[in-house]
């Protein structure tokens, strides 16, 4: 009789100290690179996208031609932007890299899109409406602003650039 409740106490007393010898689980916190991740995937993003759209404006082209880069460009940028928003408050500036890192990594394709969309612009003045119904300028402006609040300053650095 005595030994069954030894014997319980001591199963229940190392119950307790193995739950209590567990570790917490930390949560890594997110640092610039994962805000680098975010931007390399936008670019590998729009390195098909781009062409597309530099090939549209050289040829006579149709809405049913144009809708689906835009919605696929959108569509990215909209990506780039909801796992920004992710990352909000979240990211240690001082690991991982810098807030420079970021502003040269977003810069030539922040241009690269730009100046694709201006030619396009230029080109295809018919087509004009579809920046507005695809709202490409203001989901380029929500990774921009997306940059900003997870990265404080990486605007400047990216109009220095």
């Amino acid at each position: 009789m005595f030994f069954s409740r030894v014997a319980s106490l001591t199963v229940l007393a190392l119950g307790v100290i193995s739950a209590a010898a567990t570790p917490a689980v930390i949560k890594k916190r997110e640092d610039v690179s994962d805000v680098l991740a975010v931007v390399n995937t936008l670019k590998a993003s729009t390195s098909t996208i781009i062409p597309q759209i530099g090939t549209l404006f050289r040829i006579s082209t149709t809405q049913d031609q144009v809708s689906p880069v835009f919605a696929n460009l959108v569509a990215a940028l909209n990506t780039a932007s909801t796992s920004l928003n992710g990352l909000q408050g979240k990211v240690d500036t001082s690991s991982g890299g810098t807030p420079n890192d970021v502003a040269n990594s977003i810069a030539p394709v922040y241009s690269d899109i730009t100046t694709s969309l201006d030619n396009f612009k230029k080109h295809k003045p018919q087509f004009g409406f579809l920046f507005i119904t695809f709202g490409i300028d203001a989901a380029l402006n929500k990774v921009l602003l997306g940059l900003e609040l997870v990265i404080a300053g990486v605007l400047k650095l990216v109009g220095v650039l």
